[in-house]
């Protein structure tokens, strides 16, 4: 039941989120948008940092442009750590994100993961579509939220690319592939 509440609230928060471009209360500033790659042994010892797995290079080479500094925000509860970079350029008409959630062992990510796509449908107002190759499980909610969620260890990435009037999905789907080649 804990587990149920933490996911809906964690839900509630990113479609709130994705609604207002995301809450700002630290902003990267690294011109060069150089990031030392990550890996999941890093990122486990509890140093959770999305703009560390998407970076300002990453950005630019995914929206084809330069982009502003990144929105970001991080937060910490029982165990749980949630870390979330956006980028988009100067129009705004094209944005990546990604809100990571770092889970104490990889069971409990992959049992939030799974009751998430049990209830995506009924947030999304479509069916979730399995998506392979991406990390250990992966699918795209599409409808009111197209977001791409990926299971990779104990982490749940959820992902969302707008480039314009493209396919979401497979623009996530680029995002992914930078942010998972960060964690090998």
């Amino acid at each position: 039941m804990k587990i149920r509440i933490a996911f809906i609230s964690l839900l509630l928060s990113l479609i709130a989120l994705e609604g207002c471009g995301g809450t700002k209360t630290a902003e990267t500033r690294n011109s060069a948008g150089d990031s030392p790659p990550i890996n999941s042994s890093k990122q486990a010892s509890g140093k959770l940092d999305a703009c560390g797995l998407l970076t300002k290079a990453d950005a630019e080479s995914l929206m084809g442009g330069s982009v502003k500094e990144p929105t970001t925000t991080r937060n910490e509860m029982s165990g749980i750590i949630v870390s979330q970079c956006r980028y988009s350029d100067a129009a705004g008409d094209k944005q990546v994100g990604l809100l990571a959630r770092q889970a104490p062992t990889a069971t409990e990510a992959k049992q939030v993961f799974g009751s998430a796509r049990n209830a995506s449908k009924d947030l999304a107002g479509t069916d979730p579509q399995t998506v392979s190759g991406l990390g250990d499980d992966a699918y795209w909610t599409g409808g009111n939220l197209s977001q791409l969620n990926v299971l990779k260890d104990n982490f749940w990435l959820i992902i969302t690319a707008r480039q314009g009037k493209g396919d979401r999905l497979a623009a996530s789907k680029d995002v992914a592939n930078k942010i998972l080649s960060h964690m090998q």
